[in-house]
């Protein structure tokens, strides 16, 4: 086990204490087991072994065959059992993002989600970004769907000008109250179900209006956080009250928590935040231990102490029959779709410098594919890098998740470059270098591009949403899905390996 974190201390030593075995019931225990940014990631997978030393999945455990919701459901359930005693309770929370990543999300939304994480006991959740993929009337169903209890204090219906739902809760255990709430990054403004009717406020200006209310109200603050650790650490800082931040959005894996004083300011409790995040999709659970303390003259209980890890989801933890039996209630309905093999990857398509194999894989095959000049697909458009072996329709729909459709479209060469220097995209029949965010170079098939001529390109229907429209270069959906089309190209080539040519630079 990990050593607790105390900030107190008795004749000046540090103080270890095992809570079960307390029978004054001044000590007590809060375990929160806590997930973010799952994305769908019902079934269990594999990261590549080809992964850059100092990335988060190098410093993982366990790589292969981990995750999956029905594993997840069996740990949860063994720690419950093992952790809730008459001085210790357990709370089970997501940070957000627990769909748009899987052909889970492709063909049924969020609903498949909700339905495994209620079979799991989930107590607690907040929406992220990506949830707002949906459309409104959508979010609106899952969330009266949900057995747990979703906060999220920045989210507010545009014609009523009433949360989306409850900004947050006071829960009590073994006299403890504990207030949680939510918040979402800003930019979910941008996303269908927001645009619909949600109006997302200004995370920080909530934070400040809303814990010193919370602070009155209860023993200790929890925001579940879907704003990334850059946000975190910020609102640690800036808004000093908030005992706990579960965290997500930003992929981080903290295998340990980190701690943010409140600049000198005094408190019963630690006196700064605990900070935790779980990385991604479900291959490891979070857990954070906190230790209360009875305040004699008080009576209340005080935040004292924290401990935290990241425990692995393998396949020695079996699954959980009730879980498992809802997932196969959404996969058997797709299995025969996605459970195909395409193709075979003869090594990890995966970031090696500036180089991404597995975007050039996706804009190779447009390209190829629809006979044009070049293509360009944004960052973060790609979701994994795909691992050695057989590759199925469903390890491409993890891929290419959000169901965007190939756009052509005719632009200058002059545009062409503005484009490349604005966005600095992955790109399939160019090569360019970006050096201070400026264009340095850029040739196309092998000579220079020239600013009055006119060249034929394809994208994805967000890129071509966002980009091209900004630059009014028009453009013509072809409605051709671009998952299947890179599915098709894989089959005619049967195997495909990785291409690392140095073709889009960035300095």
């Amino acid at each position: 086990m990990k050593k607790w974190v105390l900030l107190i201390s008795l004749l000046g030593v540090s103080l270890h204490i095992s809570v079960a075995s307390d029978s004054s019931r001044n000590w007590f225990r809060l375990t929160i087991l806590h997930t973010n940014d799952t994305h769908g990631h019902l079934l269990p997978f594999s990261y590549p072994d080809d992964v850059a030393p100092d990335s988060p999945i190098a410093q993982m455990t366990y790589r292969h065959n981990i995750g999956g919701v029905a594993r997840r459901a069996t740990l949860l359930r063994q720690l419950r059992e093992q952790l809730t005693t008459d001085s210790s309770r357990v709370l089970t929370i997501d940070a957000g993002d627990y769909m748009d990543g899987t052909p889970f999300s492709l063909e049924f939304f969020a609903e498949a989600d909700i339905a495994t994480m209620n079979a799991c006991g989930y107590d607690f959740a907040t929406l992220g970004n990506h949830e707002f993929s949906n459309t409104l009337a959508q979010i609106q169903k899952t969330l009266r769907m949900a057995k747990f209890q979703n906060v999220l204090a920045n989210a507010r219906l545009r014609n009523t000008g009433e949360p989306l739902c409850p900004p947050y809760v006071i829960h009590e255990v073994n006299g403890l109250k504990i207030a949680l709430f939510g918040l979402v990054m800003t930019d979910t403004q941008n996303y269908r179900g927001a645009r619909e009717g949600v109006e997302i406020l200004d995370p920080f200006q909530v934070a400040r209006e809303l814990v010193p209310q919370l602070r009155q109200q209860a023993d200790v603050v929890v925001l579940i956080s879907h704003l990334g650790i850059g946000d975190d650490r910020r609102l640690a800082r800036e808004v000093p009250g908030i005992d706990v931040i579960i965290g997500g959005h930003s992929h981080t894996r903290l295998a340990q928590p980190e701690f943010v004083e409140w600049n000198g300011k005094v408190h019963p409790n630690l006196s700064g935040t605990v900070i935790t995040q779980a990385f991604q999709w479900g291959g490891e659970l979070g857990r954070l231990d906190l230790l209360f303390w009875r305040n004699a003259e008080t009576g209340r209980l005080e935040l004292v102490g924290y401990r935290g890890e990241l425990i692995p989801i393998t396949a020695k933890i079996p699954n959980d029959p009730e879980t498992l039996r809802v997932l196969n209630r959404y996969w058997n309905r797709i299995a025969k779709k996605y459970g195909k093999v395409v193709g075979y990857a003869e090594a990890d398509f995966v970031q090696r410098g500036d180089d991404l194999s597995e975007y050039y894989l996706v804009g190779d095959a447009v390209r190829t594919s629809m006979g044009v000049d070049f293509d360009l697909q944004n960052m973060f458009g790609i979701r994994i890098q795909l691992p050695r072996g057989p590759i199925s329709y469903y390890d491409l729909a993890r891929m290419m998740p959000f169901g965007n459709t190939i756009v052509r479209f005719e632009i200058t060469g002059r545009d062409l470059k503005q484009l490349l220097e604005r966005q600095r995209p992955t790109v399939s029949g160019i090569r360019y270098r970006t050096e201070n965010r400026r264009l340095v170079e850029a040739t196309l098939n092998g000579q220079p591009i020239r600013d009055d001529a006119i060249y034929k390109g394809t994208t994805n229907s967000y890129f071509a949403d966002r980009y091209l429209k900004e630059m009014n270069i028009p453009y013509v959906d072809t409605g051709k899905v671009l998952l299947d089309v890179v599915a098709d190209y894989i089959r005619k080539q049967k195997r495909v390996a990785p291409t690392f040519d140095g073709r889009r630079v960035v300095r």
